[in-house]
């Protein structure tokens, strides 16, 4: 049967200090397998206008060459950082990928219309997919990015399916510093990988969360920030997932946990702590398997963590940029979820003092 080592990883910013390679210290293991993958979580501009936000990521279009050092066959870009430097920006990260042999997936302009792209190793096509889920700026004339959208997924699913041999999903998804996806991604997940998916691999919350084997598939919730600045202590944590895949699925897979070092660098974590981050991914992934991820319990989970964050982003956007950033904060405080969030945290409250 054909198969192709898989290896993916999660959030890569590609800012490192005093000019090093980032994956210095992984990228041997990382060309070891047959197909690399990761979610490029910058744009790769030195011309664009960054927009008006809390954090707005770019770097040199040089840097696209440490991503090509590396072995990175595909990359997502469906996420809430491609257009931080607009359409000036998306332009030069695409032509960046572009002129270093790198495909992308989730996002694009007039130039690339196709949402999809199709590697072949060992005889294996593997096709590749990317959404995201978070709020988008007014997109530049010409450009997408694929957001999250269940018939929709499902559908391109069922369509790149009978063009390949097995297809592999990123999903930009879920809320920053979150052990725990929400159960409408749980649903998600499950449901393309019963409609034909082999891989869903999460990005976006910074942090690792869960792993749930279905059939022959299998989801990675969050693979956390393999190559990114870490803004808390819990986010230098993250792991490489290799996987066999196959026309079948998944064969087999391993986690290899990394550490981000002082310098944002990965490196693979000792093996004391190697084993004690891989039975930290079993006590994450118990809750899934075993059903307890409602939605009164997750948003106790994620209510905290989201609202001190929020608070925070948007006390910055408003001192920074004014009025405009001030009614968007003020429709924030009343948008529905957010409510829903001061109701899961009023109820940790309420059990810490019961």
């Amino acid at each position: 049967m054909k198969t192709a080592e898989l290896i993916a990883v999660g959030d890569v910013s590609l800012v490192c200090p005093n000019g090093h390679d980032p994956f210095e210290h992984v990228g041997r293991y990382l060309r070891a397998g047959d197909i690399l993958f990761g979610n490029l979580e910058t744009a790769l501009s030195d011309a664009g206008v960054a927009v008006e936000k809390e954090v707005a990521l770019g770097v040199s279009p040089r840097q696209a060459e440490y991503l090509k050092r590396a072995g990175f066959d595909v990359v997502s870009i469906a996420n809430n950082h491609i257009l931080d430097y607009g359409s000036r920006g998306l332009s030069q990260t695409l032509a960046a990928l572009r002129e270093h042999g790198i495909r992308f997936v989730g996002a694009g302009d007039a130039s690339s219309p196709q949402e999809h792209e199709i590697i072949e190793r060992n005889g294996l096509r593997v096709g590749f997919l990317a959404y995201w889920d978070n709020g988008a700026p007014a997109l530049p004339d010409g450009a997408f990015v694929n957001r999250i959208d269940r018939p929709m997924i499902l559908e391109q699913v069922h369509s790149l399916k009978r063009q390949c041999d097995t297809v592999a999903v990123s999903l930009h998804w879920g809320i920053e510093y979150v052990y725990y996806p929400s159960p409408r991604q749980i649903e998600l997940a499950r449901d393309l990988i019963r409609n034909g998916a082999a891989l869903v691999l999460g990005h976006h919350p910074h942090v690792v969360q869960g792993i749930e084997r279905l059939g022959n598939g299998l989801i990675a919730y969050s693979l956390g920030s393999f190559q990114f600045e870490p803004r808390r202590e819990e986010a230098r944590q993250s792991f490489v997932l290799r996987a066999r895949i196959s026309a079948r699925g998944v064969e087999r897979y391993k986690l290899i946990p990394t550490q981000i070092s002082d310098a944002d660098r990965p490196r693979f974590t000792r093996a004391g702590d190697r084993r004690e981050t891989l039975r930290f991914v079993e006590r994450l992934s118990a809750p899934i398997g075993e059903g307890r991820v409602t939605e009164k319990w997750w948003f106790e989970q994620a209510a905290p963590i989201y609202l001190r964050a929020s608070l925070r982003a948007w006390i910055t956007r408003v001192r920074k940029y004014g009025v405009r950033h001030l009614m968007q904060f003020m429709r924030w405080l009343v948008a529905r979820f957010t409510i829903r969030c001061y109701l899961g945290y009023l109820r940790t409250l309420v059990g810490q003092h019961e």
